[in-house]
């Protein structure tokens, strides 16, 4: 699990309180590294001191243990999706509100390191308005969210036109890792849609499963507004007399003979960070670019409990959620699909 290996690696600013099982044999296993941590009764789990909890269950069983968590206060993170279903979506707010929970939901992809550099070239205005932009990043409501964010759009409804294809790619690497000499033939399904927004944004999706893992299938982003456009890790925008293009660089520690130690520092543009990685001042810390961004969402959390913004609302979850549910249907119908304005924004 990410989140536990986030505690692992930087115990000077995470400690685990304590972790309840569905699965007893699992439960055993976990108490023998976390003595006393582990739980299988619910009430038992709940009357230990948290900060806050994480809920990392499949939507289909979620509900029941959401409202036990919602009803003691205590605030929560909850893994994505939310619901697989716009009822399931509506429900989810209904509960939330019942209770004025303070309930966040991990959606971490807008904070891995890339995503948050851009993020801060459009928040300066680097490119001017931005008109539109191609995602091919991340899968359904994770490269959603990404696309809804930077387009700046919130509640507003657009006209979803959405198809999927099959290719056949060599499946050469998966979460089990690279395997050498491997012929592994086979289809990859890939979705394709635009997001056409009332207000003439439009957002391009584009997105395979095997572009997480396969050295054949990159990822890209392509980000257009009126003065300029960031097309993966180059910027090229106006310096006010003429065209100009600079790249976004990273600054990976432990290359080349440098002894600082193996870990992400930030990235920079034009000769000053644009963005730094919180745990730079943990080079022990050995983080992918997703854990950084699990990492950051705890620290999220950390600061909305101490009475500061929230760093992923749950309406902004279910609007990812439910623009990836409309795709879905555009696809099974092969006709566009207009969304509706739903409860959350109400």
């Amino acid at each position: 699990m990410g989140y536990l290996r986030v505690v692992k690696q930087v115990p000077e600013k995470f400690e685990l309180s304590g972790m309840l099982f569905r699965n007893a044999d699992k439960a055993a296993a976990f108490e023998k590294e976390y003595p006393g941590r582990a739980f299988t009764d619910i009430d038992r789990f709940l009357a230990e001191k948290h900060d806050m909890i994480l809920v990392l269950l499949p939507c289909a069983v979620l509900p029941p243990y959401l409202e036990k968590v919602l009803q003691t206060g205590i605030p929560l993170l909850v893994e994505t999706p939310p619901a697989n279903t716009v009822d399931g979506l509506h429900a989810m707010w209904k509960l939330n509100e019942k209770y004025h929970g303070k309930m966040q939901i991990a959606e971490q992809y807008f904070l891995q390191p890339y995503h948050k550099a851009v993020r801060a070239l459009a928040d300066r205005g680097v490119l001017g308005e931005i008109s539109n932009l191609r995602i091919s990043m991340a899968h359904d409501y994770h490269g959603i969210s990404v696309m809804r964010r930077l387009l700046g759009e919130s509640s507003e409804n657009c006209t979803i036109t959405a198809q999927r294809f099959e290719f056949p790619v060599n499946r050469h690497c998966g979460r089990g890792g690279l395997v050498r000499g491997a012929d592994n033939i086979g289809m990859d399904g890939r979705k394709v849609a635009s997001f056409a927004y009332d207000d003439g944004k439009v957002g391009f999706f584009d997105f395979a499963g095997e572009q997480y893992f396969n050295y054949f299938r990159c990822r890209h982003l392509n980000v257009q507004g009126t003065q300029g456009e960031i097309n993966d890790y180059t910027v090229t925008y106006s310096n006010g007399f003429m065209p100009v293009t600079a790249e976004l660089m990273r600054q990976d520690m432990g290359h080349n003979s440098n002894l600082e130690g193996y870990f992400h520092r930030g990235i920079t543009w034009n000769g000053e960070f644009i963005y730094e990685s919180p745990f730079a001042a943990y080079p022990e810390a050995r983080l992918t670019d997703d854990e950084i961004a699990m990492g950051s969402m705890l620290l999220g959390m950390e600061a909305m409990i101490a009475g500061g913004p929230e760093i992923y609302p749950l309406k902004e979850a279910l609007e990812d959620s439910y623009l990836w549910q409309k795709m879905d249907e555009a696809i099974r119908t092969g006709t566009p699909v207009r969304t509706e304005k739903q409860p959350w924004h109400n």
